[in-house]
């Protein structure tokens, strides 16, 4: 009964280290993938040391290197929280085993103790002969034969437990090995995490001393957005109209073609006036063609796995947010900045087929991509790489992002997305960094 209830725990034990460890393995990737967008960052903030007027994004960045910072130490945090839990179960698993392993070897003792004077008082071969008739030397011989494995068996227990105490003392170096790196890891991303709030701080009583001409930049920047927000509003609405009426067009040239066949049907069968027929049902009509709501419905099912657009950071998010720097003041976006690398590319979010290619003034250039009912908006671009008409896929490159020489080679893609006329945030759409 013991040995079954030291299985069974040593089953639940098992269980919950291989957990674990797959728990840990998941907490590891986060790191790797916070580590990694620190370094883009980090990239990115040292291209705008180059210039003097990119503090502002500096501060974003800055804000952005901090999350992730803090993303990196809570998954150490709970890395070091399972491994203590892994530390506990392997402790008791080693103790456990350590019993058992001290229970086999007495009973072992004990069998070979009972062999010995067994065969000190007569010999295996004379206790077999000595049986009365050749059914009891039989069961003897199976006696002797039986025993004799089971010594055997006891001495394999014995070097199994053994050899699984052994493994379970360099789990457990190994757990707390990774345990005091962890540690030390969390201790040196805390220090730089403080060392990057103060920073930020800094750069931000900096900046406040210039409110007002932060406040004029930021009302010449607005009006630059809102017109290029109302342009593209205004082509967007054109574009669904446009396509609208193409639709309608369609429809009536289907209605006559129809009316036309049902006359000529009509005069064929007017020997047959007796026989009545159904009125025919109008068919339902999409103001999609069958193609573009096949897209129109992968697009949706993928809503959160799309390619970025650019690898970059989010400067600045969808929606009404408080400025970086002033304060009792607010930005509005429609949209999201992203910033990358300087000679990043531009590309489709999934597939779909370029509809308009336009200049803005004070933006350069903007590339629409119709996906069904959807439309992705890819605004500050200069060359292009497509041209209207053209069927794209994912990830395609579609166009070469401005890159600001004034502003330390700032590279910053404006995204955009529609359903309809309706506008989305788009970060919801792409895939989780």
């Amino acid at each position: 009964m013991k040995r079954f209830v030291f299985i069974l725990l040593s089953s639940v034990f098992v269980l919950g280290v291989v957990n674990a460890k797959e728990t840990v393995a998941s907490l590891k990737k986060k790191q790797r993938q916070a580590k990694a967008n620190i370094e883009l960052t980090n990239k990115l903030l040292k291209e705008n040391e180059r210039s003097q007027k990119n503090h502002e994004r500096n501060i974003v960045l800055l804000k952005q290197k901090i999350n992730e910072r803090e993303k990196l130490i809570g998954a150490m945090k709970d890395e070091v929280t399972l491994l203590d839990s892994s530390l506990s179960t392997l402790t008791t698993e080693r103790i456990a085993l350590e019993e058992d392993l001290e229970r086999q070897k007495a009973e072992y003792a004990r069998s070979l103790y009972h062999g010995y004077f067994h065969r000190s008082r007569s010999q295996t071969a004379l206790f077999v002969l000595s049986s009365e008739s050749v059914t009891q030397a039989m069961r003897r011989g199976r006696y002797v034969q039986q025993y004799s494995d089971y010594r055997k068996r006891q001495a394999e227990r014995v070097r199994n437990l053994t050899d699984s105490l052994t493994q379970k003392e360099t789990q457990l170096a190994q757990v707390k090995k990774e345990k005091e790196q962890t540690l030390t890891g969390k201790q040196i991303e805390t220090e730089k995490l403080q060392k990057n709030q103060a920073h930020r701080e800094q750069l931000v009583k900096d900046l406040s001393v210039k409110g007002k001409e932060l406040k004029e930049r930021l009302a010449r920047q607005q009006a630059q957005a809102n017109a290029l927000n109302k342009q593209i509003d205004k082509m967007i609405a054109e574009e669904i109209a446009r396509a609208e009426r193409e639709r309608k067009a369609k429809e009536e040239r289907m209605r006559k073609a129809a009316a036309a066949k049902k006359g000529t049907a009509a005069k064929s069968s007017s020997s047959q006036s007796s026989t009545t027929s159904k009125p025919s049902t109008p068919a339902k009509t999409s103001s999609l063609a069958a193609d573009e709501e096949l897209v129109q419905g992968g697009f949706e099912r993928n809503k959160g796995r799309m390619p970025w657009p650019v690898n970059g950071v989010i400067t600045g998010q969808f929606g009404i947010h408080p400025h970086p720097v002033l304060d009792h003041v607010t930005v509005n976006n429609k949209g999201i900045y992203i910033q990358g690398a300087a000679g990043s590319d531009a590309c489709a979010i999934y597939d779909g087929e370029v509809t308009q290619i336009f200049a803005i003034p004070g933006n350069n250039n903007a590339i629409i991509v119709k996906h069904g009912n959807y439309r992705s908006v890819y605004a500050n671009v200069t060359s292009q790489y497509v041209k209207v008409g053209d069927k794209v896929k994912a990830k395609q490159k579609l166009g070469k992002i401005y890159v600001d020489t004034e502003r330390g080679n700032e590279t910053v893609l404006y995204l955009m997305l529609y359903r309809g006329t309706e506008l989305q945030n788009p970060e919801l759409w792409l895939t989780k960094k």
